[in-house]
């Protein structure tokens, strides 16, 4: 079987949307929680979403998450472990960076390092740092493309994980 035809779905509210590979189908579209998602198209043609989003923050804006938005944040995480749903937090920073801190923060990057632990512990988060966008980019298409490559039915394999 070849690879099923899949489509990243960027929210509408997402300021900086990345740049995907020529020819990665894209398209803008309001999520309930998450950056990116993606949807793929079933060999009977109908169209399912991945149980997968991402969530991603630049530096500064993982600073102010992790502070006066941190409440807003975790109602995020409630609702995709609502919808049985992965979530991802993708970090443009090295985990490096983030330790030494954000100047126009009185958090200090310590802080964020161990608030991200607590919140993959507590909710399932799988927190990930990026040297750039670049390499942000390409880890979310290859995760989507193998889901979309591996198994026939994505939605029906990932929903039994996540009940495990």
């Amino acid at each position: 079987m070849g690879v099923l035809n899949h489509i990243i779905k960027i929210d509408t509210r997402e300021q900086k949307p990345l740049e995907f590979t020529a020819g990665t189908n894209t398209q803008n579209k309001c999520l309930k929680f998450g950056d990116y998602g993606c949807e793929v198209e079933t060999p009977e043609g109908s169209w399912i979403d991945i149980p997968i989003r991402f969530e991603r923050k630049g530096f500064a804006d993982l600073f102010g998450t992790m502070g006066k938005g941190y409440e807003r944040f975790k109602k995020e995480m409630e609702r995709a472990q609502k919808s049985n749903h992965k979530l991802f937090l993708l970090v443009e920073g090295s985990m490096v960076k983030v330790q030494k801190g954000y100047a126009y923060s009185q958090i200090s990057g310590d802080t964020i390092i161990k608030k991200l632990a607590m919140l993959e512990v507590r909710y399932g988060l799988h927190v990930h740092y990026f040297n750039n966008r670049a390499e942000m980019t390409r880890f979310i298409e290859e995760i989507y493309e193998a889901v979309v490559r591996n198994h026939p039915n994505p939605m029906h394999h990932y929903a039994s994980k996540l009940d495990q």
